[in-house]
């Protein structure tokens, strides 16, 4: 972000930097299904019960009955520990078991939704345990991970319950009753009593198996459906890391691959500008010196036209010379690689048409790709103050405190620095932006003008 402050350009506000286009990406949990498992159900009666997606999701409701006997165990297990605990010994390994023993059994949930389900579960972060019982319990009380797979324990014993005997019911009452008209007579008396119905004729029989029969198409496939949308919600809830945990873990693969792409760039520029030293650069100055060997022959043939052409020849390639080498310097000069921002500004100060003074103190060392943007921005602002600022002198203080870098560059020019204003400081602070840091620009009219940069060097 770059904050322009200053009589002459308070209006304009606030330039930010590039916005990250990843911002939006963080909202959605890593890893998760696109759409909750229950919508690949059909609400056609005639798609669904062709649907794999609801078989599979009648079959997943009918192993919850597995599930809630394993968390009602591990309950039961934590229990006993808690019960125990003023028996260190004995109660503290049974508490770590439990917890060891939740933690897997949030894993293979997480398997069971992916197989039955389609549904993407991440993983929440796995507390580490040490060999001391009490660190160890001590690190799974504190653990919300623990806490939440234990609600998930607690929820789940419940719910299994209900949706295993209601999709049990759901599909084997309608089997039952739509053959009825076949074996109602073979009952004991002749008839069969449904609840408060007695079916005792063809008539009635036939009634009841119509009715089992439309309960079966339109019914039951609604109720796997909304048992299923219940089942994953609860799975999303305390299965998956919070949301914040799972920001925070965004934030982090995204700064981690913001500074890894940095450095990659750097490490792109540093071997174009070795390229253009050792390949281009030396290939020119051959050319140079071929030229002005043909020169010394053309002196003395005296053919004083061709002798102007080759003249002019090795002048433009003497003059190409110049610009290869400041090119490849300020993309990456040799000398920051080697020997540091003290001694790649001095020789930038040395070459300015404005008497510059340069302090840098900047022990330990920054990272290299924090380096290169220091230097670009020292270079890039003394050249604006050598091409608008009609400064007599300008200056460079650059300080390491702790883990922050900054930079500050001033001048005793005009002032009226304006980032809109086609000063290249949008581009300094697009280039501050790309390693988490902040330029600030005070320009007021007259002068002097200071830009101060802050970034980050850990």
């Amino acid at each position: 972000m770059v904050t322009v402050e200053g009589d002459a350009v308070a209006a304009s506000g606030t330039v930010r930097g590039p916005r990250d286009p990843h911002r939006a990406m963080a909202r959605a949990p890593h890893g998760a299904a696109p759409h909750p498992a229950h919508r690949a159900i059909p609400r056609a009666p005639h798609r669904a019960l062709v649907s794999p997606a609801l078989w599979r999701g009648a079959a997943h409701l009918a192993g919850d009955t597995v599930a809630g006997l394993v968390g009602l165990t591990l309950l039961l297990v934590l229990t006993l520990g808690v019960m125990l605990l003023p028996v260190a010994l004995i109660g503290l390994p049974v508490m770590v078991a439990a917890g060891w023993a939740l933690d897997r059994f949030a894993a293979a949930e997480r398997v069971r939704y992916a197989a039955t389900c389609a549904l993407g579960i991440p993983a929440q972060p796995r507390p580490v345990l040490s060999r001391s019982p009490l660190r160890s319990a001590r690190t799974l009380a504190t653990a919300r991970c623990t806490w939440r797979q234990l609600g998930y324990c607690v929820a789940v014993v419940p719910l299994s319950l209900v949706t295993s005997v209601t999709v049990a019911l759901a599909w084997a009452v309608p089997l039952t009753l739509l053959p009825l008209p076949l074996y109602y007579a073979r009952l004991g008396g002749g008839h069969a009593v449904i609840w408060r119905f007695t079916v005792a004729s063809l008539d009635s029989a036939l009634l009841v198996s119509g009715l089992a029969l439309l309960a079966g198409v339109f019914v039951s496939p609604l109720l796997v459906r909304a048992l299923l949308a219940v089942d994953t919600a609860l799975a999303r809830t305390l299965l998956a890391p919070p949301l914040d945990l799972e920001l925070t873990r965004r934030v982090e693969e995204l700064t981690e691959g913001r500074a890894q792409l940095v450095a990659a760039v750097e490490a792109e520029r540093r071997r174009i500008e070795r390229d253009l030293h050792d390949g281009a650069q030396q290939r020119l100055v051959a050319v140079s010196m071929a030229l002005g060997r043909a020169l010394s022959r053309l002196r003395k043939s005296g053919d004083d036209g061709t002798r102007q052409i080759v003249e002019q020849a090795r002048a433009d390639a003497r003059e190409a010379i110049t610009e290869l080498r400041d090119l490849a310097r300020g993309l990456h000069p040799p000398v920051l690689t080697d020997r540091g921002l003290a001694a790649a500004l001095s020789a930038v100060a040395a070459r300015a048409p404005v008497p510059v003074t340069v302090d840098v103190q900047v022990e330990p060392r920054p990272p290299a790709a924090v380096e290169a943007v220091a230097y670009f921005v020292v270079t890039e602002a003394l050249t604006n103050v050598a091409k608008h600022a009609q400064a007599d002198r300008a200056w460079v203080e650059i300080r390491r405190s702790g883990d922050r870098l900054t930079v500050t560059i001033g001048d005793d020019g005009r002032g009226g620095a304006d980032p809109a204003g086609g000063s290249g400081l949008a581009g300094l602070a697009a280039r501050v932006a790309g390693v988490d840091g902040r330029l600030h620009v005070t320009s007021p009219p007259g002068g002097p003008t200071l830009i101060k940069v802050d970034m980050q060097c850990g």
